[in-house]
């Protein structure tokens, strides 16, 4: 009788949904999603457990964490914001040397005519001077021949002297455009030294804050309390495990829309054709530009289950490795500024970490795309030093696998 009804709820299936996937399509990915459902719930109630035996710990330690959690937080969002102040200053600066650089080319522009016309001017005072200045203008009237002849002549002395004029106010108007450019120039350039002040200033104060948080970082490595941050994790996990779920699910539904999308409209090849498989080594890219600085592997006595990439270039820009779904993007004690996404590769899902970002980009449950910014490298959460640490999971999370074996 059981399997009378297993038959039926398999007729059902394959009835319902042939005609969007192949049938071999379809319960690779049913499978594989009651696969990772099976798999995160035995974690859920593994992470209840624990949650159970160490709720003495907890209790123990709970305002301690939240202290240490509070002061690391307050120096990362005052990290976070003086770095959005020195973008902000270096923007206003790099706008201030374009206007100066406008205005240096203006201002050769109003020399040059200014010049010329000294050379003009100079020209017309040496040959006043040759031909007897003002006195030649009356010789030139008086030596008419007749009334005809003397208003031409004043029509002409007429034009010279309105041509002379002429060229006069437009040397005094450039004059004191000169004079007014200048001012304004040296006004940009006292706003760019205050700029530039401002922003050194705001260097040091990110230098100092960092210092106050590497010695933070230092007390806790030394005080061996990395407990709290395992026990942060517990609390936090059985949040995200559920939140995990929905995405994969979510993810896995939203890769076999498109698949099926791309069928229908490629040809009218019939639904059971494969589709050729892709190398899923080549489905994921570099998260970031940098320098490689630590590996996937045993770290003071626990697993480092990703690497880390460091860079000090200013405002170094973090990227989805592959299309996925958000499953989470926030702030925490360890991971500092973190986003996690869910990947439905080949029918393999893969679940990819970006941990100690400066900010974040992206938020929960939305779709990125394959090298989409999600956010820039930082140095929030337990970290010493600006770098971004990147896991991947073969699966679900706490699933790590060394990144190296994926990445090209």
């Amino acid at each position: 009788m059981r399997n009378n009804i297993f038959l039926i709820g398999i007729s059902i299936i394959i009835g319902t949904s042939a005609t969007f996937l192949p049938l071999k399509n379809i319960a690779s990915a049913n499978s594989d999603i009651e696969a990772k459902k099976s798999e995160i719930q035995n974690k859920l109630s593994s992470v209840n457990s624990s949650i159970q035996n160490k709720k003495s710990k907890i209790a123990e330690l709970e305002q301690k964490q939240k202290n240490v959690n509070d002061q690391i937080k307050q120096l990362d969002t005052k990290t976070t914001q003086t770095n959005e102040q020195i973008r902000d200053r270096q923007g206003e600066i790099d706008e201030a040397k374009e206007r100066i650089e406008i205005l240096k080319v203006e201002i050769k522009e109003i020399e040059a005519r200014i010049e010329e016309r000294n050379l003009l001017l100079q020209d017309r005072v040496r040959s006043l001077q040759e031909s007897g200045g003002v006195v030649n203008y009356l010789d030139v009237l008086l030596g008419a021949q007749d009334f005809g002849n003397f208003v031409s002549r004043v029509n002409a002395v007429t034009t010279i002297v309105k041509a002379d004029q002429g060229i006069l106010q437009e040397h005094e108007k450039d004059k004191k455009l000169l004079e007014q450019s200048e001012a304004e120039l040296n006004s940009e350039l006292k706003e760019l030294a205050t700029a530039l002040t401002q922003l050194e200033s705001l260097k040091e104060q990110l230098n100092i804050q960092i210092a106050e948080k590497d010695k933070v970082m230092a007390k806790i490595i030394d005080d061996h309390e990395n407990a709290e941050n395992e026990l942060y994790e517990l609390e936090d996990e059985e949040a995200f495990l559920a939140e995990q779920e929905a995405t994969i699910k979510q993810e896995m539904e939203r890769q076999q829309t498109i698949e099926s999308s791309q069928k229908k409209t490629a040809s009218n090849v019939a639904l059971s054709t494969s589709k050729p498989s892709v190398d899923s080594n080549n489905s994921f890219i570099w998260p970031a530009k940098g320098t490689f600085t630590s590996g996937y592997g045993q770290r003071w006595g626990k697993l480092h289950g990703g690497i880390d990439i460091a860079n000090r270039a200013a405002n170094v820009p973090i990227i989805a490795s592959a299309e996925g779904t958000v499953i989470r993007s926030y702030y925490s004690s360890s991971y500092g500024n973190a986003v996690f996404i869910s990947h439905n590769i080949n029918g393999n899902t893969y679940t990819t970490v970006y941990a100690h970002m400066d900010s974040r980009l992206v938020k929960s449950g939305q779709v990125v795309s394959k090298g989409q910014q999600i956010g820039y490298m930082g140095n929030t959460g337990q970290s010493t030093g600006k770098h971004l640490h990147f896991e991947i999971h073969d699966g679900a999370w706490k699933n790590p696998i060394n990144p190296m074996t994926l990445l090209p």
